[in-house]
């Protein structure tokens, strides 16, 4: 009985060894993709905080220079400031996960939005009046 044990051991061994050696490549792929995930996570976490602070980076340049949310030079300036901040801040992360300059730059314009509609001193009147005056007449409407 000893004999046809060894015989047993001796002909699926190797099967056993191949069958493991073929999982060890795809383990690792496996493995590699979820170390991959965090990273990116991490990553992601990292690009939404520095949007956040180069939001703020872009309301405090726009404030310090006396801009309003209507003066669309210093506006884009204030943005410009605050996406530099956010480039330098996390590049490599930016690059690991294809995300623009132009990305980042709408990116920051939005959440200086955020702040700018959550700030009590800014105001929509002025632009409501200049968009009514800028709108032609109603035409009357038809009838039938």
């Amino acid at each position: 009985m000893k004999s046809d044990l060894v015989l047993l051991v001796q002909a699926l061994a190797p099967l056993a060894l191949a069958a493991f050696t073929a999982a060890v490549p795809y383990g690792l792929v496996l493995t590699r993709r979820a170390i991959g995930m965090k990273l990116t996570t991490q990553q992601q976490a990292n690009v939404i905080a520095a949007v956040d602070w180069g939001a703020q980076a872009a309301y405090g340049h726009l404030i310090a220079n006396g801009g309003t949310i209507f003066d669309a030079p210093a506006r884009s300036a204030a943005i410009a400031v605050g996406t530099n901040h956010v480039l330098e801040d996390v590049a490599p992360a930016l690059k690991a996960l294809n995300i623009t300059p132009q990305r980042v730059y709408g990116m920051v314009n939005a959440r200086l939005g955020g702040l700018l509609a959550v700030d009590p001193t800014a105001t929509i009147s002025a632009a409501t009046s200049v968009v009514r005056t800028a709108l032609p007449p109603r035409a009357p409407p038809c009838q039938r």
